[in-house]
């Protein structure tokens, strides 16, 4: 080998490395920023004396690239979302109980810097530092609420309790010496009993989102009966997570893919803009497609919405029989005054009141309804109109 080449090896070998490094040091910091799991509180360690709102004993955390949804058990016992913080640069609006709350984050290294402001009965504002631990055991919370009373300092520290323990040689038995291990141990695992039931293949879907389940919709891109069409694509995800038997089926940021069956521009007078979608299909973030046929049952915009065929209203401009009728007064008397410098008082006032009833119409005739126009965020909830069928397999694979 020659010289040359043996200096191309090592500067080949040596880039290398520094790309393995480069690499695991990315593949850690995102290991740093993952907050999925399950968290217990450890009192022990926390400084959660004098909380208004006592700290949730456990919670479960779900993380994608857009948001981290954390839920805690409801009162029946199920899980339910509290709280959504976007991870994508956006505000998250939403209402827990009687009160909105309004979050945004920032990352400061491996660290989340959540702030929450919350509006209602009780408003005040929250400031959090989210940071794991290198082993990604511990899950510290430094939380400042500001009132307008004061402002309060806690610390929430939260072990992991989905980490697995210390695994047990089989046939060994805690707190035995080697020898009595070797004698006295059973043969078979202890772990595992001998009349334990093998696991069986699922006849049929293990999870159904039943026909009449609300799932909360945001909007992805803006649509308006000015450019819409007939057969446009409509882009939405999902803004809250849907549970069936305490397991999470549908997590926020999935797809649903609709479009417009009729769209309608604004008119003059009686023809109003008018807009009529329908939802298509929901997509999960582990690829899984089911088929829908449904309508909204609210939208968050103005106009009407006639929820049997899914079609917003546009409305109609406020002009009426009343601005005719202002317009012919105010006609009236400028006519009356010309005619009386003309030696002509009543002609001046018939002309005026028509000059002005002609006003009356050009501004009813001359003005445009207005369109339908919803937002990209604008927020709408479908009604299943039937139900939907999810197995074990069509959910593995969900981005973590």
């Amino acid at each position: 080998m020659t010289r040359g080449n043996s200096f191309k090896n090592a500067e080949f070998i040596r880039n290398a490395a520094v790309l393995c490094l480069l690499a695991a040091g990315f593949a850690h910091a995102q290991a740093d920023r993952n907050f999925q799991g399950t968290w217990r509180l450890d009192p022990e360690r926390s400084d959660i004396a004098g909380m208004k709102v006592p700290a949730d004993p456990t919670f479960r955390a779900e993380q994608s690239p857009v948001s981290l949804t954390l839920m805690a058990p409801s009162a029946d016992g199920g899980p339910a979302a509290f709280a959504v913080y976007p991870l994508d640069g956006r505000q998250e609006k939403y209402q827990a109980g009687t009160l909105q709350k309004n979050t945004a984050t920032k990352w400061e290294g491996s660290a989340l810097l959540v702030n929450t402001i919350v509006t209602g009965s009780d408003s005040y504002s929250i400031a959090e530092r989210w940071k794991r631990s290198n082993d990604g055991n511990t899950l510290t919370i430094t939380r400042s609420i500001v009132r307008a009373t004061g402002e309060s300092e806690y610390v929430l520290v939260y072990v992991n309790a989905e980490a697995a323990p210390v695994p047990m040689q089989a046939g060994t038995l805690p707190n035995a010496s080697p020898a009595a291990s070797s004698t006295t141990a059973p043969r078979q695992p202890a772990l595992i009993p001998r009349t334990a039931p093998q696991p069986t293949a699922a006849a049929g879907p293990d999870y159904v989102v039943t026909a009449g389940t609300h799932i909360l919709l945001r909007l992805t891109n803006e649509v308006d009966t000015k450019r819409a069409r007939t057969g446009d694509h409509v882009y939405l995800e999902t803004a809250v997570p849907v549970f069936v038997n305490g397991r999470m089926i549908i997590p926020v940021g999935s797809y649903v893919n609709g479009s417009i069956s009729d769209a309608k521009q604004a008119g003059r007078v009686k023809s109003k803009a008018s807009l009529t979608l329908q939802y298509d299909s929901i997509t999960l973030r582990s690829g899984t497609t089911r088929d829908l046929r449904s309508r909204p049952d609210s939208v968050d915009s103005q106009g009407n919405l006639d929820k049997t065929e899914g079609k917003i209203d546009g409305g109609t401009n406020k002009v009426n029989a009343g601005t005719m009728a202002r317009t012919t007064v105010v006609g009236t008397g400028v006519g009356a005054a010309i005619g009386s410098a003309a030696g002509h008082i009543g002609a001046g006032a018939g002309i005026g009141a028509a000059a002005g009833a002609l006003a009356g119409l050009g501004s009813v005739f001359g003005s445009k309804n207005p369109e339908v126009v919803l937002r990209p965020g604008t927020t709408m909830d479908m009604v299943l109109d039937r139900d939907i069928h999810f197995s074990d397999e069509d959910l593995r694979g969900r981005v973590q």
